[in-house]
């Protein structure tokens, strides 16, 4: 077959090609957001004068998927051990710093005059423009 019909048999498959592209291009954003970006982690931690916020973001891993069963007495305790990040913001929304966390879920927020301090696994304080008191 030549002529017309050889460039209509190659288009269909062209296509196909630039719909598998777009489908995983599609697929990268979710798959980057999860995994790096994080997604926001229960409600914003507003300081005592609402200049500033606290939002705890998890990050998803690869091991997060395997299913787990806990040790007796232990319950649930590796659910606990979540990785991401605790980032700080004004309160228009302008980033100003993020502490980098191995366990999200206990981590534990505190406005202390012009810095935040978070505490867990992950220790970081990160230092603010004025007071948030």
């Amino acid at each position: 077959m030549t002529g017309k019909g050889a460039k209509q048999a190659i288009a269909p498959r062209k296509l196909r090609r630039a719909l598998i592209v777009l489908v995983v291009l599609a697929m990268l954003w979710p798959a980057y957001s999860l995994f790096y970006a994080g997604v926001p982690y229960r409600e914003r931690n507003y300081s005592p004068n609402g200049q500033f916020y606290a939002q705890k973001f998890r990050l998803y891993s690869w091991d997060s998927w395997i299913p787990r069963m806990g040790m007796p007495g232990g319950g649930s305790d590796y659910l606990y051990y979540i990785d991401g990040y605790v980032r700080v913001y004004t309160a228009a929304g302008k980033l100003l710093g993020e502490i980098k966390m191995g366990a999200v879920p206990i981590a534990d927020i505190h406005w202390a005059g012009d810095a935040l301090v978070v505490m867990g696994d992950g220790d970081g304080m990160v230092n603010l423009p004025g007071p948030s008191e």
